[in-house]
C-alpha cells in the first residue's frame, strides 16, 4: 500500500509546524495492523488557501497512491483529532501565508456543503489510544487552509479516483511551540505526535 502524507509550513508567526515536524519523523515503510506493507511519501504543503488544491492534485495524478492522508495544526487541541468531515466554506480571520483571508466563500463553488472522510476514522482512534496517545474523532475541521485541502482531496478522489482512501488528522501544538506562548496551550512532545499518527496510518 502506497499512503501520500502531508503536513503543512508553519504559519501564523510560529516558527515550526508540527504537522509537517511529526510527519518527517515517521518511518519510510511499515507494516499495518493488518500485515500490510506500506510506503510512505511525504510532502510538506504551503498554508496557501489558492494553491493546496492544485498541489495535492499535482502529487496525487504523479504518485497515483492508495490513500492520502493531510495533517495539520491546530492548536487549542489536546491530542490527535481524526476528521470525519470537511465543510464548502473558507472562513476565517486569520490570513493565510500569501496574505489571503475568506469570509464565507465556498471551497468548490456548486460543490457539496460537506464531504466525509474516506478513512476507517473510529478504527484510527481507537489504534491510536491504544499506543498511549490522547485522539478522538473531531466533527469540524475548522474553516481554515486545512479544511480547503481536506475538502479538495475527498472532491478529487470522488471525481477521478473512485478506489482511493483519504482524509484528514490534526495534531495539537509540540511542547517547545506552547512553551512560547503568554497563556497555556495544550500540547505533546513531538515524538508522541508522530507515534499516534504512525498508529493511526496503522489502521488503515
Amino acid at each position: 500500500m502506497k499512503i501520500l502524507i502531508t503536513g503543512f509550513a508553519p504559519f501564523g508567526g510560529e516558527a515550526v509546524n508540527p504537522s509537517w515536524e511529526a510527519v518527517s519523523r515517521l518511518p519510510e515503510q511499515f507494516q499495518t495492523s493488518k500485515g500490510e506493507a506500506a510506503v510512505l511519501s511525504k510532502h510538506q504543503m504551503p498554508v496557501s488557501y489558492n494553491r493546496c488544491g492544485q498541489i495535492i492534485e499535482d502529487f496525487i495524478r504523479r504518485e497515483l497512491p492508495d490513500c492520502v492522508v493531510c495533517v495539520g495544526q491546530a492548536g487549542g487541541r489536546a491530542g490527535i483529532e481524526v476528521e470525519q468531515i470537511a465543510i464548502n466554506l473558507k472562513d476565517a480571520q486569520s490570513p493565510d501565508n500569501e496574505g489571503t483571508v475568506f469570509s464565507g466563500e465556498p471551497v468548490t463553488q456548486g460543490g457539496p456543503d460537506g464531504r466525509f472522510a474516506r478513512l476507517p476514522v473510529r478504527d484510527m482512534v481507537k489504534a491510536c489510544r491504544e499506543a498511549g496517545v490522547p485522539g478522538r474523532v473531531s466533527f469540524s475541521a475548522g474553516a481554515y487552509v486545512c479544511n480547503c485541502l481536506m475538502y479538495h482531496v475527498l472532491e478529487l478522489i470522488e471525481k477521478r479516483y473512485p478506489d482511493m482512501r483519504g482524509g484528514f488528522i490534526h495534531v495539537p501544538y509540540e511542547c517547545g511551540q506552547a512553551a512560547l506562548h503568554d497563556k497555556i496551550k495544550p500540547s505533546l512532545p513531538l515524538a508522541t505526535i508522530a507515534d499516534g499518527l504512525l498508529a493511526c496510518l496503522k489502521a488503515l
